[in-house]
């Protein structure tokens, strides 16, 4: 069917069932409540008086690509979700009857009537469409346009093809025998007004309908076989959509919009009159409750949600919620979670913690702003556009597959935060895009590494490429001290196609281990753990050589990584029975100098030490034995756990850079050595291009070919960020490489724009953990420069 440009009503769905509020972090994670963001920013909050559409230029309804009923993500032999079956009446329910899936009028009794019944927005006029196939026709079918029980416009096709419409007492033919074909598919629009509705068939006119009772808005459609007497019609309708761009205009104020709902426990959010015009309104005076509305949309993939947002008081701010169904889960609920808060900026939450994706003023106070939430067709992202730019994008809640988006809730921040009103006008739901537009990083689509039902893969931690094959590890036991197992994968083609190489993973039984190239072309395998020996000043360090790019291994090596002053083991619990763990664990490949020179991030306690502290160390003889260079980062007052997880790299100006975890959702931290590791400066917060603190955990830096610097990262999700000269100095906007991933991955160059990048899908302690668990790989295209 071709395109038009319309927007979509929404459907009553299978909404209600409870609603997601601000949500408090995971806990244990050091994330800072909203109110204390808000205080960091050094802003009070923000109180503004009420301003109508006269005091400044209204916000015009969008025009949207109209989102079109398939019933291709609704289950079939129910009846529409949101549409009922009036008392007394057969339903009509979905059929996959053919290549897809439609709505089928089958009306095979002579005493019940078969009769379908769908909300839509309430509207004195609408341009309804759909289309028909009836199979068999030997009375005719009804569609009807209801104002509340008030048949505004009703019509009816007759076995011969004709349409009749009905003023309330008798049935007027205004278009001829053949006009509707049996056997063949009939694109309908009807373009209803509050006078008359003209009635198309493909693209011409047919005819006129006049109405059959008098209503302020349409406010539902309905289709139905011939008459209660009659059997034998069988009609099948798909492809339909209805005008929208809710404005509320016709709407009591005082009452929740006309299909929507408060669930139960919530505050209602309600029409409010507003100088010459109505808003919805959400108002929130109580302490105890949340101001909440939840708006059913036709089922499908993916949406594309436009409102006008004015905050006339936002001391809290306000929620933006996606309903639908996850992967495996029966019960709709939120399945994208966002927030505008009190400074005006926009945040996102995956089930653990808020993450704030734009900076302050994104959504201005006082002032209308056109807002506009979209989730493509592939469902696994958002992007919001303020003002008709890009303002920020987000993920899903968790990790588990959003299977379809069944409606929307507008909120106030939470249930004990009072004092915000925020008005909502020209609303509107339109189709979803089928991919979000690319941003400047080109991001492929996952390929799978390994899949698993009923097991554990999570976390990649090393890769390298030989030339000829890329090599992954990655964990296959649970997220703890204790666990082992690791797996090794190859790809001979860059990450088309993936084969588990069990008889070449030199270290199988292992935590994990670090995979790195040296410059002679040989290849340095080293364990995670480290374990203690006696004095505590000293601990065993594994590792394993390969001379033919990874086929073969030499025989497990131990050597020593001492430290000047006595450990405490990282953790009481052991991966090896009998053995203590040493105070530090190694992470990410090394470096290499010239002169053969090593060198190693390490992260851990000496005695004493309260949180973590970065090392760096350095080996002479190929990674058998490191001695401590260097403390790159320690405080025992900072926020979080300590400094971890350093990824280190010498970058372009010849300096040590290295850029550091502090905690789960907290900001990373760098620090430079000029002196060749020996002093680190004091760490400051990594900061992009736009201004915003770079939140994460597990960072790797990959120098690329040309000589840029790439930053891979993750919690929430994957992300990518850019030095563009190399140094680390200044990096960019980072781009989201994958939303629903448990944190840790790697990245290694294939080309010089292209990175091939390793996430998982399945973290145990992950949030909506999918059925199954996923390593998977990407490629990223960087600009080109």
């Amino acid at each position: 069917m071709k395109p038009f440009l319309v927007a979509l009503t929404l459907t009553a769905g299978l909404l209600g069932a409870g609603s997601v509020g601000a949500g408090p972090a995971a806990p244990g994670l050091g994330v800072e409540p909203v109110a204390a963001s808000v205080q960091a920013f050094g802003g009070e909050p923000v109180a503004a008086s009420v301003r109508t559409a006269e005091d400044e230029a209204p916000v015009r309804s969008f025009e949207v690509e109209a989102a079109v009923r398939s019933f291709e993500v609704e289950a079939v032999g129910q009846v529409p979700s949101g549409c009922a079956t009036p008392a007394g009446k057969a339903p009509a329910v979905v059929s996959a009857q053919g290549a897809g899936r439609a709505l089928l009028v089958d009306d095979r009794s002579a005493s019940a009537h078969t009769v379908v019944t769908c909300p839509v927005d309430p509207r004195p006029s609408t341009s309804f469409r759909f289309s028909a196939y009836p199979t068999s026709l030997p009375n005719g079918f009804l569609i009807t346009l209801l104002g509340g029980a008030t048949q505004v416009y009703h019509l009816s096709v007759t076995s011969e093809g004709s349409f009749h419409w009905y003023d309330g007492s008798r049935w007027t033919q205004f278009a001829p025998p053949g006009t509707v074909r049996t056997g063949a598919s009939n694109a309908v629009r009807i373009d209803a007004d509050q006078q008359t509705a003209e009635v198309f068939v493909g693209e011409t006119l047919v005819g006129t309908a006049y109405k059959a009772g008098a209503a302020a808005s349409i406010t539902a459609y309905q289709f139905a076989s011939h008459g209660t007497v009659p059997q034998g019609d069988r009609v099948l309708f798909d492809d339909i959509s209805t005008t929208a761009g809710r404005d509320f205009e016709s709407e009591p104020v005082g009452g929740v919009p006309a299909g929507c709902i408060t669930p139960a426990g919530k505050a209602a959010a309600v029409v409010a009159a507003r100088t010459g015009s109505r808003s919805l309104r959400l108002n929130d005076p109580a302490a105890n409750r949340q101001t909440v509305v939840s708006c059913p949309a036709v089922p499908q993939r993916g949406i594309d949600l436009r409102f006008a947002a004015y905050p006339a008081v936002l001391r809290n701010g306000f929620l933006v919620s996606l309903r639908g169904h996850f992967e495996g889960l029966a019960d709709p609920r939120v399945v994208f979670h966002l927030a505008v808060v009190a400074d005006g900026s926009l945040r996102w939450y995956d089930g653990f913690a808020w993450t704030t994706v734009s900076t302050p003023g994104a959504v201005r106070v006082g002032a209308w702003s056109s807002v506009q939430v979209r989730a493509a067709a592939d469902q696994e992202s958002v992007e919001i556009l303020v003002n008709g730019v890009r303002a920020a994008a987000a993920g899903p809640i968790g990790m588990r597959r959003v299977v379809d988006v069944t409606g929307f809730e507008l909120s106030s921040y939470g249930t004990a935060t009072t004092g915000d009103d925020v008005y909502f006008d020209d609303l509107s739901v339109g189709a979803a895009p089928a991919v979000l537009p690319p941003g400047d990083v080109g991001v492929g689509p996952a390929v799978t590494v390994e899949q698993v039902t009923g097991s554990l893969l999570q976390m990649p931690h090393g890769s390298v490429t030989t030339g000829a094959e890329t090599l992954v590890t990655y964990a296959a036991h649970a997220d703890s001290s204790t666990g082992t197992g690791t797996r090794l994968a190859t790809s001979p083609d860059s990450g088309v196609t993936w084969l588990r190489q069990d008889a070449r993973n030199p270290m199988p039984d292992a935590q994990s281990y670090n995979l790195s190239r040296l410059r002679n072309g040989d290849l340095l395998a080293i364990s995670y753990h480290t374990f203690m020996r006696p004095g505590q000043r000293s601990a065993d360090v594994e590792s394993t050589i390969s001379r033919d790019g990874g086929r073969t291994w030499e025989s497990i090596r131990v050597g020593t990584m001492t430290t000047p002053q006595p450990m405490r083991p990282i953790s009481p619990h052991s991966s090896r029975p009998g053995r203590t763990l040493g105070g530090f664990v190694l992470v990410h490949a090394v470096v290499e100098d010239a002169d053969g020179t090593l060198y190693q991030s390490a992260y851990g306690y000496f005695q004493g030490d309260p949180k973590y502290r970065q090392l760096m160390l350095r080996s002479t003889d190929g990674g058998l034995t490191w001695t401590t260079l260097s403390t790159v980062a320690v405080s025992p007052n900072h926020p979080g756990e300590g400094f971890s997880e350093a990824a280190i790299q010498r970058v372009a100006d010849g300096s040590f850079l290295a850029v550091m975890r502090t905690g789960s959702y907290l900001p990373m931290y760098v620090s430079r050595s000029v002196d060749h590791g020996r002093t680190w400066s004091a760490p400051i917060p990594l900061r992009a291009a736009n201004g915003l603190t770079i939140t994460g955990v597990y960072p790797n830096l990959v120098p690329m070919p040309d000589g840029r610097l790439v930053l891979y990262y993750g919690r929430p999700g994957q992300s990518v960020s850019i030095s563009n000269d190399g140094t680390g100095l200044s990096w960019t906007t980072p781009t989201t490489v994958d939303y629903r991933n448990s944190a840790n991955g790697s990245a290694v160059p294939l080309d010089t724009n292209t990175l091939l990048t390793f996430g998982d899908r399945g973290a145990d302690w992950s949030h909506n953990k999918p059925p199954t668990a996923t390593i998977w790989s990407r490629t990223l295209t960087l600009p080109t420069r």
